[in-house]
């Protein structure tokens, strides 16, 4: 079965961090925050009623400005030894 699937986007993440380095890998580690800016026809308040009952809520996000896209990644403790993802 070939199937392919498209994400539309709805809003923008918006944070401190111009570049790649120097984020965080554990964010609970640093104080610094960040905000979800939705676009317009996905920023009506109604859309957002109930919202703060839950704890935890999923964000799918894509890096668009990465201009690496070879698809592959440097581990440090492998001493930048390239690996495919």
């Amino acid at each position: 079965m070939n199937s392919a699937h498209s994400l539309a986007v709805i809003g923008r993440i918006k944070t401190p961090f111009q570049e790649k380095f120097g984020i965080p890998r554990q964010s609970g580690l640093v104080d610094v925050s960040g905000i979800v800016e939705m676009l317009p026809g996905y920023d009506k308040p109604a859309l957002f009623d109930g919202l703060e009952t839950f704890s935890h809520i999923w964000l799918s996000f894509i890096f668009h400005q990465n201009a690496d896209q070879g698809g592959e990644s440097g581990f440090a403790r492998l001493g930048w030894v390239e690996t495919g993802a």
